[in-house]
């Protein structure tokens, strides 16, 4: 009954597909191998993981363009991204640092960046070790979340935790702290792209693991990532899960990755790379800070993005079978990959409810949520001959000024209320002149109509919730992930079937014959087109 309702699923999958060799993209894009090197000969001391800096400097240059990278801005980004490095681990309160990152000092024999130990396996135990010296290393499953957290927040070079499944790490024996440890998901958690790529391979997608955050303390023993692997699969396979998958970006192998090495080397879907930035104060000065999509729901706000001319390599999702899959994959896979556009990766779904007692609202929203910013928000809707809409939205923060411009259409409206949308970013900066261009410059776009507001912006953490206030009216929109949407709704004591499926210009519209009032092309708090230039 499970395998004739997947196959129907599997049967009404729409995927973009394209020609990809993973074997070919085992080796850097050619640029970051020469900015590696000049990134090496400006590294400070300091008591930090080396890679984790690197990896942080790699992802901020991207976000200039690569005739403008030289040695002074290389200096530059390495001291700002290390002053952020700095700043996470001065939290580090309940772990010695010293310990932690001994390896680094060359002073140790169990972990040593000079003399790293190989692993071995006699008899079912495991060993590491070299020609003079050995310890036993176990593997555990972590339940302490603030050893979990340490690992991946603190340490790992995402900086970004996943803490949404099991936890497992190798130990030397005894230690009290791992070495070593992953972090995985269940798939039932996983975006929609991922479950029907899943599916689309014949991988039922709730008998799937995701292994989100993999680190090693500098000087960890040779043939670690592989050996984790090995072990975390064992441990699924006897759950009668299928396959375990993972995220990679071959554009910063400097070999081929372990984690392939390892046997997750079967190309689940490939994806746009790019990474992003938030601005963050630190001794008066403004850094960028490295993000992801959910550090961006907590902080909304304006973000450096991956430069258009810096090259990039797809960011690749691979597995690795550990069960008999439940369907034969779709044949069209035989000699193309799935590939994920970022349109499809940023869908949104929100829940929107019309206020009547604003301060009430904002009672309960308090209650729920804490309280980040105020936005004066300026949207023009742009059209054409299509269905699709570019929004050019104006946002004034009251000490910042941000344009973009984004592609946006309607996926539909689920179960009467719950919207889902595509957004594609088109231009984001500081220059209005500039945002038209790009607009005009991507077909026969006219502007249609207008809509100021002014927006508080509230975050549960998993919810974002905002409070818009119209010339027309005041809207509640809640976004993020449809279960955590309807949750905080019920917590804010909204009923689903108070939800309204209208949007903006149609709630102005309805407004407008109820109140007998000329329809305005340009809603602006003053009501009137007139400062409008015609």
């Amino acid at each position: 009954m499970v395998k004739s309702k997947l196959q129907k699923l599997q049967k009404k999958l729409e995927l973009n597909l394209t020609p990809y060799r993973l074997d070919k993209a085992w080796f850097s894009h050619p640029l970051i191998p020469l900015l590696r090197e000049k990134i090496k000969k400006f590294m400070p001391p300091g008591l930090y993981d080396p890679q984790d800096l690197e990896h942080q400097v790699l992802f901020r240059l991207t976000t200039y363009d690569p005739e403008t990278i030289k040695d002074d801005l290389i200096r530059e980004v390495i001291e700002e991204q290390l002053l952020i490095i700095e700043q996470r681990l001065a939290r580090l309160k309940l772990f010695d640092l010293e310990y932690i990152l001994r390896g680094l000092s060359g002073k140790h024999k169990d972990l040593n960046i000079h003399n790293r130990l190989k692993i071995k396996t006699e008899k079912e135990q495991i060993m590491a070790g070299n020609n003079h010296f050995s310890l036993r290393v176990e593997f555990r499953k972590i339940e302490d979340p603030g050893l979990i957290r340490l690992f991946t927040f603190y340490l790992h070079y995402i900086h970004s935790e996943r803490m949404r499944g099991d936890a497992f790490g190798l130990f030397f024996e005894g230690d009290q702290i791992p070495w070593a440890i992953e972090t995985t998901e269940p798939a039932i958690l996983a975006k929609q792209y991922k479950r029907d790529a899943l599916l689309a391979h014949g991988i039922d997608p709730n008998k799937a693991i995701e292994l989100t955050r993999l680190y090693l303390l500098p000087g960890s023993p040779r043939n670690a990532i592989s050996l984790l692997d090995k072990l975390v699969a064992r441990y699924y396979k006897k759950k009668d899960i299928e396959v375990l998958f993972t995220t990679t970006m071959p554009m910063y192998f400097k070999t081929k990755g372990a984690t392939l090495a390892g046997g997750l080397n079967r190309v689940l879907l490939v994806k746009e790379s790019s990474h992003k930035f938030m601005p963050v104060k630190i001794n008066g000065r403004v850094c960028y800070q490295h993000v992801v999509h959910q550090d961006m729901r907590k902080n909304p706000g304006v973000y450096l993005e991956t430069h258009p001319k810096f090259p990039t390599l797809y960011t690749v999702e691979t597995f690795m079978p550990i069960n008999n899959l439940s369907l034969d994959p779709l044949p069209v896979l035989k000699d193309r990959v799935i590939f994920v556009p970022r349109s499809l990766r940023q869908e949104e779904k929100e829940l929107k409810f019309q206020v009547v007692d604003i301060l009430e609202t904002l009672r309960q929203i308090r209650k729920v949520a804490e309280y980040k910013k105020t936005l004066f928000i300026r949207d023009t809707i742009w059209g054409d001959k299509s269905k699709k809409k570019i929004r050019l939205r104006e946002v004034d923060t009251c000490d910042a000024y941000t344009v973009e411009a984004s592609l946006k259409y309607e996926l539909g409206v689920k179960k009467g209320c719950i919207r889902a949308s595509h957004e594609e970013t088109l231009y984001r900066g500081g220059s209005l002149r500039e945002a038209i261009k790009t607009i005009k410059g991507c077909g026969n776009w006219r502007p249609e109509n207008s809509y100021e507001k002014v927006r508080h912006l509230f975050t549960n953490g998993r919810v974002e919730i905002a409070v818009d206030i119209y010339p027309f009216g005041v809207f509640v929109e809640l976004e993020g992930e449809e279960r955590e949407i309807l949750a905080t709704a019920k917590r804010l004591g909204l009923e689903r079937k108070q939800a309204l499926t209208k949007n903006a210009d149609e709630c102005y519209l309805e407004w407008v014959q109820k109140m007998g009032l000329k329809e305005l092309w340009h809603v602006r708090f003053g009501l009137s087109d007139r400062w409008e230039k015609k």
